[in-house]
């Protein structure tokens, strides 16, 4: 998790987590984006919190062979991401 960071939308104050460092390592340019300790064990634990409610629906998509796993796990199965899908993305999952 130390790879992420957290980026405040200035209009909507919702938070969404970013990428910080590239594949290589080398930083990401991403102005406005905080990185701290208490955001990456934040980030962590929320991390860990979902993988134990939702194990058996990840175990089941990411079994299957399907094109969009991301799109039937987070909306579909989970709930947990409809606005996620309407939103850019800087990196896959």
């Amino acid at each position: 998790m130390t790879e992420y960071g957290e980026l405040v939308d200035r209009d909507t104050h919702r938070s969404t987590y970013v990428r910080v460092l590239t594949r290589s390592g080398a930083p990401a340019r991403l102005p406005d984006t905080l990185v701290t300790g208490d955001i990456t064990s934040n980030l962590k634990r929320a991390c860990e919190k979902l993988a134990e409610e939702y194990e058996d629906e990840f175990i089941e998509y990411l079994s299957r062979d399907s094109d969009n796993v991301k799109n039937e796990l987070c909306s579909r199965r989970t709930d947990l991401c409809d606005h996620a899908l309407h939103t850019p993305h800087h990196d896959e999952l």
